[in-house]
């Protein structure tokens, strides 16, 4: 497979990030003011500040969110612990998010070209059995395709201070994944590509304690899409994981996690994939208000391959959020995703998402 003219001949043997000049991409431009950038991370912050009662805010603020690489995503990671709040048999998270990536690597052997943004809409099924048992089902439609986030993103960025990397350098088209080594491992993604994302089942088994609680519990994805083995690596991967939660009034509930995932056969880089891929989660809320919160999750997780490509290695996800809660008891909640290290993830998601 030939490489594209941005990455010929700057292959090494480390993985570096490229840094191809001033060239443009095609569109990109640069339409707010530097005031316009102040007011928007004032509003921004101002909006993150907000927070529910601790009368009200029971549960840990877990995010139905995980690592939205598609390296990553197309196999079992699951997703944060399910939670339900007390007396209640069903509750119901939607959530619809996109995430933009323009990043290239080359090194060891390998090569990555990678210029692609990625919406998804997931909905998540939990159902609690008497006291002890609560079970989830969750399911997504995915689109890989050019998307409308990168001048966006780049503006953003500048906003806060954060470099861009190789946004605007790469000369891509806007939806192009290209991967190759010298293990015979390719992977080409050109064109827009939509389906069904793996079927993640999780069952926990809960303990209460004093004010908090402990779950013991699995994760089971399985396939459900021929469409790409970015979308769906066609394994059958199990998950075992150990967390506990705040389950009492407070201003700051938590929760913290950690796991390992077995994998099984994948038609994803199957020379470098690696057999278990440990994982560890951690959220903190905070409430301010009668009606709206705030909250933070951590997520990190081990190489789910054996490369030099900081993309296929170790990565960590931060989420800010916030979220109102109506006094009928659904909660609507938005916020964004960075990558922390940055180059390992996605570069930013942004999401929304309603829970019933």
């Amino acid at each position: 497979m030939p490489l594209p003219p941005i990455l010929a001949g700057r292959a090494g043997r480390r993985a570096r990030v490229f840094d191809t000049g001033a060239a443009t991409r095609r569109g990109t431009t640069r339409p707010y003011s530097v005031r316009t950038h102040r007011r928007f991370a004032a509003l921004l912050a101002l909006g993150l500040c907000a927070g529910a009662s601790a009368e009200d805010y029971l549960a840990a603020p877990w995010l139905l969110y995980r690592d939205a690489n598609p390296f990553v995503a197309a196999g079992g990671l699951p997703f944060a612990p399910p939670t339900i709040a007390a007396g209640d048999r069903w509750r119901v998270d939607a959530a619809i998010a996109a995430s933009n990536t323009e990043i290239a690597f080359a090194g060891g052997g390998e090569r990555l070209f990678y210029d692609m943004e990625i919406h998804e809409a997931r909905i998540a099924v939990t159902r609690s059995f008497g006291e002890h048992w609560v079970a989830r089902a969750t399911l997504a439609g995915t689109r890989f395709g050019g998307g409308f986030l990168d001048s966006f993103i780049e503006d953003f960025h500048r906003a806060f201070g954060f470099t861009n990397g190789d946004r605007g350098r790469l000369g891509g088209n806007g939806h192009t994944i290209d991967y190759a080594d010298s293990r015979g491992d390719t992977l080409a993604l050109t064109r827009a590509r939509s389906g069904v994302a793996p079927l993640l089942l999780d069952l926990a088994w809960r303990a209460p304690a004093d004010g908090h609680e402990w779950l013991v519990g699995a994760t089971l994805k399985l396939p459900t899409s021929h469409a790409s083995p970015l979308l769906d690596d066609r394994a059958i991967d199990l998950s075992l994981w150990l967390a506990a939660q705040s389950t009492a009034a407070t201003r700051l509930p938590w929760g913290l996690r950690a796991g390992l995932t077995r994998r099984g056969d994948t038609d994803l880089l199957p020379r470098r994939a690696e057999d278990l891929v440990a994982f560890v989660d951690a959220t903190l809320g905070y409430s301010l208000t009668s009606q709206w919160s705030v909250a933070a999750q951590y997520q990190w997780h081990d190489a789910p391959y054996d490369s030099a490509i900081p993309m296929l290695r170790a990565a960590g996800n931060l989420s800010v959020s916030t979220a109102w809660r109506a006094r009928a008891g659904w909660t609507l909640r938005a916020g964004l995703v960075e990558d922390l290290p940055a180059r390992h993830a996605q570069d930013v998601t942004f999401f929304v998402g309603l829970s019933l």
